[in-house]
């Protein structure tokens, strides 16, 4: 008789039997995803998974939970503009003890989600518990996977730690190639995660240059939704360095899904369903606006600014929805192009790009923002409330987010 591998089915037959096992552990159940997002943007990205039909969307803490099949995981890394990566819940249970830790975690069927011959970052963050080391539920989690494994004649992947020299080699440089798992241990309950995404959502594929600080394209989508366009009015970017305004703003009018073009952690897994992907895609961008019903500009002083815009909107796609000025803002004119309303942003220079004093400049676009672009919307992005307020805008919103790690302030308003 056959020898067994540890799930009922003989070794001779593992790949039938892991299909058999994957159907009905992974890809066949309901299981809880977080959609990882930064605190000021959690209300914009609950809205988008409500709009793609994911009734079950909550805030949390840290993001917006959803339950579907895994397959609504790989919708979720597709359409979500807003979001920074997708984790799968795979587990909860309580854990009082490492011995309880070790024996939960070996339980688990760790062959049927982790990717073979993928380095493994095992990541802890313990509260109030009686666990109280968090290097203690790394080492415990990672025991537990090795005996799960060796005792199915599997090799367990190699551990990546924090000090770990193959951090600085090819594990980490390249997301795909590492696999993160969480492990989350609070008043003794223990959740288990595995990401999904691998690198950063904002990481859409098509900017591979920019120019200056450029800004995360996930925070440019989120302003963009922020100040209500949808895409039916003109759209200018007034200072547009990597064209990442323009970009995001033609991607969400012509609802191309912002990762189309990239791919993620979760095409390693065991699981993973190509076919499923593929129809995802193809449904996606059969789906989407063959063009722009509004014409969208991005305007730079910089003639190399204006190649690298040129460059990222070919690889995103819309190179044709984009119309590009080399000018100095403060002296263009959308009058001369016929253009009456619509939304015009702009993220100057300011901290170490700007020489002089960023209330000066501020001052400068407020006159011209009234000078050139009245009955416009403007949005625009400052450093602190001081330089914003010099927009003179008295029907600004003022809405504080996070800006490669510093306090920016996004103005909102009228201009009249």
């Amino acid at each position: 008789m056959p020898e067994e591998n540890g799930m009922g089915e003989p070794f001779h037959d593992v790949s039938k039997a892991m299909e058999r096992q994957i159907r009905r552990h992974v890809t066949g159940p309901d299981h809880r995803f977080l959609a990882v997002a930064p605190p000021e943007l959690i209300p914009l990205c609950l809205d988008e998974l409500l709009a793609l039909g994911f009734p079950s969307a909550e805030r949390t803490p840290a993001g917006v939970e959803f339950t579907g099949k895994l397959r609504m995981g790989y919708a979720a890394n597709l359409w979500l503009r807003t979001a920074s990566r997708i984790l799968c819940r795979i587990a909860r249970f309580r854990a009082g003890a490492v011995e309880e830790l070790f024996k939960h975690c070996l339980a688990m069927r760790w062959e049927l989600w982790l990717p073979p011959g993928i380095p493994l970052s095992v990541e802890s963050h313990v509260a109030r518990s009686r666990i109280e080391h968090e290097g203690a539920v790394v080492r415990t989690v990672y025991r537990a996977i090795q005996r799960r494994l060796d005792s199915l004649g599997m090799q367990a992947p190699p551990q990546l730690k924090s000090d770990d020299a193959a951090l600085s080699g090819e594990a980490s440089s390249d997301p795909l190639k590492r696999q993160r798992l969480l492990v989350h241990l609070e008043d003794n309950a223990c959740e288990v995660s595995l990401d999904m995404t691998g690198g950063h959502l904002h990481q859409r594929g098509y900017r591979l240059e920019h120019a200056g600080a450029p800004l995360r394209e996930t925070l440019a989508a989120a302003i963009l939704m922020r100040s209500g366009w949808v895409g039916h009015t003109p759209l200018v970017d007034g200072m547009c360095g990597s064209g990442t305004f323009a970009i995001e703003a033609c991607l969400m009018a012509r609802r191309i899904p912002p990762a189309a073009g990239r791919s993620f952690l979760f095409q390693r897994w065991p699981s993973f369903e190509d076919r499923t992907w593929d129809y995802l895609r193809r449904k996606a961008l059969e789906q989407a606006a063959p063009q722009m019903t509004a014409p969208v500009l991005g305007v730079d002083r910089d003639p190399r600014s204006l190649e690298i815009s040129l460059a990222n909107a070919a690889r995103a796609g819309v190179e044709r929805d984009i119309q590009w000025a080399l000018d100095d803002f403060f002296e263009w004119d959308p009058g001369r192009l016929g253009l009456k309303g619509g939304t015009v942003l702009l993220n100057p220079p300011y901290g170490r790009r700007l020489k002089e004093a960023p209330q000066k400049t501020y001052e400068q676009a407020g006159a011209h923002l009234r000078k050139a672009f009245r009955g416009w919307r403007a949005v625009v992005l400052a450093p602190d409330r001081e330089s914003a307020a010099k927009l003179r805008l008295p029907s600004a919103r003022y809405w504080k987010i996070l800006h490669g790690g510093s306090p920016v302030t996004v103005v909102i308003g009228d201009v009249n």
